[in-house]
């Protein structure tokens, strides 16, 4: 039998991957240039929490001060985007695509109306 819970914090507990969930995993971390693999495995290690690994992977710091005081603005009401960065110090947006810094009043990047291609690593915007 296997618990629910922690029995310290009561925290959920979580399955273990399966056998080809972690070979699925080595799969892709093996096809990864070695610069993006180092990067992806520093997110995950230094990452306190899930959220933080999350963010760090797919927002990741402000690019015009740096801070990693970020967040997307999937649930914002007024801008509701999950591809708009946000910085909490300096308080730019930019694409979290391509990079490119975005007017506040209407963050729009012209990278989103390009036609997606097949495969992700076509992507050049």
């Amino acid at each position: 039998m296997s618990a629910k819970a922690c029995a310290y914090c009561e925290a959920a507990m979580k399955e273990e991957p399966s056998e080809e969930e972690k070979a699925a995993v080595m799969e892709m971390l093996n096809t990864m240039e070695p610069a993006d693999r180092s990067m992806l495995l520093e997110a995950i290690g230094s990452a306190e929490s899930e959220d933080e690994m999350i963010r760090s992977i797919f927002v990741g710091s402000c690019p015009k001060c740096g801070s990693d005081n970020t967040g997307d603005c999937e649930k914002d009401p007024e801008i509701d985007n999950l591809l708009v960065g946000r910085c909490m110090d300096c308080h730019c947006y930019w694409c979290t695509e391509c990079g490119r810094i975005l007017d506040a009043k209407k963050p729009d990047c012209p990278c989103w109306d390009e036609e997606m291609p097949e495969f992700a690593e076509d992507l050049d915007c």
